[in-house]
């Protein structure tokens, strides 16, 4: 990696001026590498879903839209399997199953709640002029 010096300088103007608006504001920000690689401040609506804990690792709004679809898919394949078993095969045992699709329902609810998180803060850094984070 090549030492650079303006970067540096920017990097830290830009750390100066994030910690002054802690203090002045008192309100969380988020400091974080953005997809240009400058150092910018976010709100935590601007920042969207975190991407550094657990959960999927997802950057952007289409990527949490085509895990919400892909979900949807396996819990609408899990309720049609028992339920298939249920009604027209006459089996009062496959409705045990009915839990998984119960359980991956969680997760749906999980994943919509973080696509329109990731939705929202799109548009506020788009309104804003800011760019994506990087991680």
């Amino acid at each position: 990696m090549v030492y650079n010096a303006e970067r540096e300088a920017r990097d830290a103007e830009t750390t100066a001026a994030h910690e002054a608006q802690i203090r002045l504001t008192g309100e969380k920000r988020v400091l974080m590498r953005a997809v240009t690689g400058e150092l910018v401040s976010y709100t935590p609506e601007e920042y969207g879903v975190g991407r550094l804990g657990l959960g999927p690792r997802i950057n952007t709004r289409w990527g949490h839209l085509v895990y919400v679809l892909a979900i949807g898919a396996v819990i609408g394949v899990f309720l049609y399997l028992p339920l298939h078993g249920l009604f027209v095969e006459g089996d009062p045992e496959s409705g045990w199953f009915l839990i998984v699709p119960a359980l991956l329902a969680l997760l749906e609810v999980y994943a919509v709640r973080n696509l329109i998180r990731e939705w929202r803060a799109h548009k506020l850094r788009e309104e804003r002029g800011l760019p994506r984070p990087a991680y």
